[in-house]
């Protein structure tokens, strides 16, 4: 009898992080904190606001990471918006600027120096934002308006989310997110492959507009003057869409071994001649 292999399991992968500025932040962070014990509170305001700007800028840089990350991780993407990485470097120029000119003994040229180094140093180490969407070339699909219709349903997904934290219902919540978590997953499955992308337009444009739509209803609606049968109809709703969703999901993923177990038959066939 063969032996089993054990599957290897892979390890999930994530965004990397600005980690070398939320290093640098710990000395600042003493030195603002001495400045308090020592009495000095000119120079621990000066400092205070000095490392909310650095906690600004390493924010910013790691948002902007997370973004490329996401970027590269998808087949097809859209380049971000906003230019987080690019921003994150300005703010920390501008906050090494500020501390070593009001906080330091430094002369003004190596304050200077030491800010312009630091930032072009953060800009060369994590790199610039993506700058250009990352569409297939050779290809049938219309890439644009797939990523113009996936950009619209991540907008009615926020929408969703926007109302549902204005809900109490604990059940109704529950309903909401699990909806929207089968959404998310739809939304990531057709960017890794949009080859089916007419079905999935009709999940976006019609399931969520649907969603969407009941769930500002219900918001709009005075609650004392509503009938319970109102909010039952609504979790029964959800409820269904969850089960659409997962059957959409299972479509798609179903399709990608539908794909392969054609060229396996495919190879087989030719081995045979």
């Amino acid at each position: 009898m063969a032996k089993i292999k054990k599957m290897k399991i892979p390890k999930i992968k994530k965004a990397p992080k600005a980690l070398f500025l939320y290093i640098f932040l710990l000395p600042m962070f003493i030195s603002t904190i001495a400045s308090l014990l020592s009495g000095d509170y000119i120079k621990f305001v000066v400092k205070l606001i000095g490392f909310a700007m650095l906690y600004g800028a390493t924010k910013l840089i790691d948002s902007g990471l997370v973004n490329e990350y996401n970027y590269n991780q998808a087949e097809i993407a859209q380049a971000p918006k906003h230019k987080n990485k690019l921003w994150g470097d300005f703010v920390l120029l501008i906050a090494l600027l500020f501390i070593g000119l009001l906080a330091t003994k430094l002369n003004p040229i190596n304050v200077v120096f030491t800010a312009i180094i630091g930032a072009v140093g953060a800009y060369l180490y994590y790199g610039k934002d993506p700058s250009v969407d990352k569409i297939p070339k050779d290809s049938s699909i219309n890439y644009t308006k797939l990523i113009k219709d996936i950009n619209e349903a991540k907008e009615k997904l926020e929408f969703i989310d926007n109302e549902k934290d204005k809900i109490k219902d604990s059940e109704l919540k529950m309903a909401i997110d699990k909806a929207s978590n089968k959404a998310h997953e739809i939304l990531d499955t057709i960017m890794q492959d949009p080859k089916d992308i007419a079905v999935a337009r009709k999940f976006m444009v019609v399931y969520l507009d649907g969603v969407k739509d009941v769930i500002s209803q219900y918001n709009d609606i005075d609650k004392e003057l509503l009938d319970s049968s109102y909010r039952d109809r609504l979790i029964e709703l959800l409820i269904d869409a969850s089960e659409r969703f997962e059957k959409e999901i299972k479509r798609l993923k179903s399709n990608e071994i539908f794909d392969l177990d054609v060229q396996i038959d495919a190879l087989k066939e030719q081995l045979k001649h």
